[in-house]
């Protein structure tokens, strides 16, 4: 016999055995007993079902899984345990007719609510654990109430039992009884209809007989009693017994047949699953474990209980807290590593790619730079060819003057040098930059005119500050300025040379006293008497930047 069904039996047994003491103790004749021994047969009697029901509570809250359920079917054992309890007080003391009267109408208070319980819980067991009870649901508790009170106030109008004065223990049953069976008997048959509306599932409805026939055969029992049966009367007249243990055997069919979640079933769960778990107490103990699941040592067991634990290269340990203990799982990673594996592959063989392009990419960088200063050397050369050729015929015209041709040559020669020097740092500045510091300008003609005066010829200039200029207009600049000292060289006297940023664009203007005749070195010169020329012109731009010049 498996575990668990050998754990049922014994349970079963010893359920049966408190049930067949306390029934014992109630049919067995007792007459001739002392009295003292008859009452404690009667007090052991209801110790015995109170014990049941309680240890009943106890396995309900342990093997109910969810919350909303598990309170219902508590609330349920609470009204039996209270029901028991009120008919011990009324069969073991001598109490007062009213007392026993009052205790006799409390028995409606189970006997109206556990109907209504169980109509909760039909309409509860297949909901999440957040559902809540709606309005019409909670509102089967008035007519509940409505019919408690009247049993309560029966002495008042007697409708529900008609008494005998003076009291003894007889009585007929009144129209409103008929509304409090009536009100039993729809809620019992809204619970069964509830449920078989819900259980779709064709295993489940053929288990629905399980919680059926226990009410079925409290029906039965209920119209036998209420007929005065001598035979019931004396081997089944304890009324509240009856129903509580026909109660909790229905409930119970219920938990047994899947209807009710329960916490229950692990062996079988593990014996079909294919996945590889373990049950564990909190020792490390292990209580159960699936085919597929493999023995772990007990300190990876409670390693586990703390985190995730790595058993091999392919199997992880993970753990969660259940009722009693943890739930280990292994986890097979294989696939994990491998998808691993391959990414370190991909990580290496990009990581070499990306070596590689960058290679590559640094080479083509070099490779451009190169080129763009072979292109800014062509362009230099291009641009400056003029002035060294005419530098090198000075050079070469210095070797054979006489001593005082040398001094005016070589004079020339550094402002051709000035212009080559200057000249090519404003092309280079023009070709990286959109605008550069007015400074860059005003160094360049300096460099030039200091050239000048020691060619022996008197110079002045005025430059704009503080502004950044556009390159290309600067660097036009310079070059007008070089294609007008270059036409009068040789010849040139005196110069002024202004350089001022107003209107959004340079203007440029040029003051030069000389022999020589500037309209072939620059067509906007203007003569204005013999040996004075005058040149204004300008070199349009955007908006320059504030800076330091």
């Amino acid at each position: 016999m498996k575990q668990r069904q050998r754990e049922q039996v014994q349970r079963g047994c010893a359920v049966g055995t408190m049930v067949l003491l306390a029934w014992l103790c109630r049919v067995l004749p007792l007459e001739g007993l002392p009295s003292g021994l008859r009452e404690a047969c009667g007090i052991l009697r209801s110790l015995l079902y109170l014990s049941l029901f309680a240890g009943w509570g106890i396995s309900l809250y342990n093997r109910t899984v969810h919350p909303q359920v598990r309170r219902l079917l508590l609330n349920v054992d609470l009204l039996m345990l209270f029901w028991v309890l009120v008919r011990t007080l009324r069969f073991q003391l001598n109490t007062p007719p009213e007392i026993d009267r009052m205790l006799g109408y409390l028995y409606y208070a189970p006997m109206l609510g556990i109907p209504v319980l169980c109509v909760q819980l039909v309409l509860t067991v297949d909901r999440s654990e957040r559902y809540r009870l709606s309005a019409w649901a909670r509102m089967l508790w008035l007519p509940s109430a409505v019919l408690l009170e009247l049993v309560l106030t029966n002495d008042l109008h007697q409708q529900v039992f008609r008494l005998q004065q003076p009291w003894n223990e007889k009585y007929q049953y009144g129209w409103l009884f008929g509304l409090v069976v009536g009100w039993i008997v729809i809620c019992i048959l809204l619970a069964f209809g509830i449920i078989a509306h819900k259980s779709r599932n064709p295993r489940i409805l053929r288990r629905l007989p399980l919680p059926a026939i226990p009410m079925v055969l409290l029906g039965v029992y209920a119209v036998l009693y209420g007929f005065h049966i001598p035979l019931i009367k004396q081997f089944l007249g304890d009324m509240t017994i009856v129903h509580c243990l026909m109660t909790a055997a229905s409930l119970e069919g219920g938990l047994r047949c899947g209807l009710i979640q329960s916490n229950t079933g692990y062996v079988e769960l593990l014996r079909v699953t294919s996945l590889a778990v373990q049950l564990v107490d909190r020792q490390g103990n292990v209580y159960c474990c699936s085919e597929n699941g493999r023995m772990v040592d007990r300190r990876k067991l409670q390693a586990a209980m703390h985190g995730t634990v790595q058993l091999d290269e392919h199997t992880l340990l993970r753990s969660a807290p259940v009722q009693g203990g943890y739930v280990m799982w292994q986890t097979d990673i294989t696939e994990l590593v491998e998808n691993m594996e391959r990414l370190k592959e991909n990580r290496t063989e990009l990581a070499e790619r990306n070596y590689l392009e960058q290679q590559n990419y640094e080479v083509e960088r070099k490779i451009n730079a190169l080129r763009e200063k072979n292109r800014l050397y062509d362009l230099l050369q291009r641009q400056l060819a003029p002035q060294i050729i005419r530098m090198d015929q000075l050079l070469t015209r210095y070797r054979a003057a006489p001593e005082e041709e040398k001094r005016q040559l070589l004079g020339q020669v550094a402002v051709l040098g000035a212009y080559l020097k200057r000249g090519a740092n404003l092309m280079f500045l023009a070709q990286q930059h959109r605008y550069v510091p007015s400074a860059e300008l005003r160094y360049a003609l300096e460099e030039s005119i200091s050239s000048l005066e020691l060619a022996g010829v008197e110079c002045a200039m005025e430059v704009t500050q503080g502004v950044r200029l556009p390159a290309e207009a600067a660097a036009a600049c310079y070059s007008r300025f070089e294609s007008v000292v270059e036409g009068a060289l040789g010849q040139l006297d005196a110069l002024f040379v202004r350089a001022i940023w107003k209107d959004r664009r340079l203007n440029l203007y040029l003051s030069v006293e000389t022999g020589a005749d500037l309209k072939a070195a620059c067509p906007a010169a203007v003569q204005e008497a013999p040996g004075s020329w005058v040149l204004n012109d300008h070199f349009e731009g955007g908006a320059p930047e504030c800076g330091t010049n």
